[in-house]
């Protein structure tokens, strides 16, 4: 097995883990991160978006293309 050493972020949040105490708490924290990395998600893609000029027009002509390889 290989061993992975852990970032100062990771020993933080396990740090702070230290003081949940209910199945509750965990589930509020664990909605807590996955909204923030969502959110993150969701600033990259619209970036990305600008960047390279895709509407939602490209997104809907995209959807209604089929680029399947024959066989």
């Amino acid at each position: 097995m290989v061993s992975t050493q852990l970032n100062p972020a990771q020993l933080n949040v396990l740090s702070l883990m230290s003081y949940i105490d209910t199945e509750q708490e965990q589930q509020e924290l664990q909605e807590i991160l996955l909204n923030f990395y969502r959110e993150k998600t969701d600033k990259l893609l619209s970036q990305f978006q600008k960047e390279n000029n895709i509407t939602q027009q490209t997104l809907d002509d995209w959807a209604g293309q089929h680029e399947r390889t024959e066989y």
